[in-house]
């Protein structure tokens, strides 16, 4: 099932990472800075020689004239531009339905001082869901986060509230791994992550792993994987 259309332009071959939204790449005969999208240390993925997919930037002016869509894993492209992460995640409420049938949606609803990424109505109520992308594995395990995230912390903290106050919250997570069977929250990175995720499960959070695809013109659902806390 093909969730959103993201065409890719060129082929590259990843040489360096010099700060966290930045990648210089080799591309049609010459080394580019391309814009990274992803805030994550994708610790299996940067590495050098890796092929990657790129898409031209729309905006002309930009400094970066591309966009760094997809590293080559193996036999399978892993798709890593968090900025689409809405947009497929919209179309996956529709299409999917991971959390049951809904009547409106809306995003980035405000929560307190910040904002989560999505609103459901629902029959049994308002739900309130957060997203977040998954990039790395371990063997046939994904793994979130793959870095420190005080904001996931802060994400968790907000969705625990609101269903302590009789709101409906889930959680769920893009997987772009193709070999995953399970996803576990990284102790080893973050456990304050995942020390709230297991409090946020115990006080009713809705969870919800997807596995997704990447073919270079577009990303697709594949299956959902247990979630371990």
């Amino acid at each position: 099932m093909m969730l959103f259309g993201i065409p890719a332009d060129a082929e590259g071959v990843f040489l360096e990472r010099p700060n966290r939204f930045l990648a210089r790449v080799e591309v049609e005969g010459r080394v580019e800075e391309v814009h990274l999208h992803d805030p994550g240390r994708l610790p299996d993925l940067t590495r050098r020689g890796c092929p990657v997919l790129l898409r031209k930037a729309p905006n002309s002016r930009r400094k970066t004239r591309w966009d760094l869509l997809a590293f080559r894993v193996r036999d399978y492209w892993c798709f890593c531009h968090s900025g689409y992460h809405r947009r497929i995640t919209a179309n996956l409420l529709f299409e999917a339905r991971p959390f049951g049938d809904f009547t409106d949606l809306k995003a980035e609803p405000r929560v307190g001082e910040g904002r989560l990424d999505f609103l459901l109505e629902t029959s049994e109520g308002s739900l309130y869901l957060e997203v977040k992308g998954v990039t790395w594995a371990q063997g046939e395990v994904a793994l979130f986060p793959d870095a420190p995230t005080e904001r996931g912390v802060r994400h968790l903290r907000a969705l625990i509230s609101l269903v302590r106050s009789g709101n409906i919250a889930g959680l769920l997570f893009l997987v772009f791994r193709q070999e995953a069977r399970r996803l576990r929250a990284a102790e080893e990175v973050d456990p304050a992550f995942a020390g709230t995720l297991r409090e946020a499960l115990r006080n009713g959070l809705q969870a919800r792993a997807a596995v997704l695809s990447y073919d270079g013109r577009g990303v697709f659902f594949e299956r959902y994987i247990p979630i371990e806390a």
